[in-house]
């Protein structure tokens, strides 16, 4: 199948994108790449453990900046 055989291209490309990303964070605090995706991976792990216990409301909340979550 088309799709499958462009899945590790697409995945080099996210990759990438959030190389740079982390890299660009990285010196606007000031910090290691290292740490940079230290707290990335942490922020990761967290976010998933809080969907996986649904801790967020069913329904986004309305907020002055817009729609989201608290």
């Amino acid at each position: 199948m088309e799709f499958e055989e462009d899945e590790p291209y697409a995945a080099n490309s996210e990759l990438r994108y959030m190389t740079l990303e982390l890299m660009r964070l990285a010196e606007k605090k000031n910090v290691t790449f290292e740490q940079m995706a230290q707290e990335y991976v942490k922020n990761t792990f967290h976010l998933k453990k809080l969907i996986e216990e649904n801790e967020f409301p069913e329904k986004p909340l309305k907020s002055k900046e817009g729609i989201g979550y608290p």
